[in-house]
């Protein structure tokens, strides 16, 4: 099974008890629907720049790491033609 790492809220949308005295449920349901509609997209917003946030990081690190092997091959290389292919 696997482990959530992010959950989106709130998860179910029109399962809110209608208050007493409506006049109009139809009106009442689509507008508490369209509010947690829109708490799902912020949710939703709010994770998305976290996932971004972490391929940023990602995506350095990897750059570093890569950086930092280009030069050892670059000094590698210069040993390289320095040695003296002559003597053993």
């Amino acid at each position: 099974m696997p482990l959530v790492k992010r959950s989106i809220e709130p998860k179910h949308l029109c399962r809110g008890a209608l208050p007493d005295g409506v006049l109009s449920e139809l009106e009442c349901v689509t507008n508490s629907t369209l509010a947690a509609i829109i708490k799902q997209l912020g949710s939703l917003s709010r994770h998305a720049e976290d996932i971004f946030g972490e391929l940023f990081n990602e995506a350095n690190s990897f750059y570093m790491r890569m950086n930092n092997l280009q030069e050892r091959v670059d000094l590698l290389a210069i040993k390289v033609t320095q040695l003296d292919s002559t003597v053993e």
